[in-house]
Parts: C-alpha cells; structure tokens; sequence
C-alpha cells in the first residue's frame, strides 16, 4: 500500500518538443500536463508543435492558464503559521 502513488510523471522528447505527462492513481492513460508552464514545449525551430498549456489533459490558451493558475491557494496547510500547531501532534 505505501508503493501506491497518486500519480507520475513523465517527459518525454517527440518531433522536437518536451512533452510533459502525468498519470493519475487507477488509470491506465496517460495525459497532457504541467503546473510550471506549456505542457507541450519546442526546443527546435523546426518542430510542429507551438507553446501549448494543458491541465489534466485539457488545452488552455495562454491567457486562460495565466488566470487558473492566479487562482491557485498559495500556500499548502502545513506552511500556514495557523495550522502548525496540529503539525507537532505528528512528530517524532
């Protein structure tokens, strides 16, 4: 049970482009993914592919990636000064 992840990551080189995947805990497939920026990346001026931003496998123009990723939470519950308290419970 502990070697059961909740995802993985891949990147892999195809046409010229960095094409960054993510598979989700009990699926077989593989989708189009990248919090840090365009999923799909060239690092050739002669490839076919363009500066593409997928989340989960869902295509987003530039503009509306921008804006999801403004909405994020910025800090994760165990960082937040209000909830270290429940934290020291859990420590060795």
């Amino acid at each position: 049970m502990l070697d059961d992840k909740l995802y993985e990551y891949k990147t892999i080189k195809n046409q010229g482009a960095y094409l960054y995947l993510i598979r989700l805990q009990n699926q077989q497939s593989w989708k189009l993914h990248r919090w840090d920026g365009p999923a799909v990346s060239p690092f050739n001026r002669n490839s076919p592919h363009s500066l593409e931003y997928y989340l989960n496998g869902i295509n987003y123009d530039y503009e509306s990636y921008n804006e999801i990723m403004r909405e994020r939470e910025g800090l994760p519950f165990y960082k937040n000064s209000s909830m270290k308290h429940l934290l020291s419970d859990y420590r060795n």
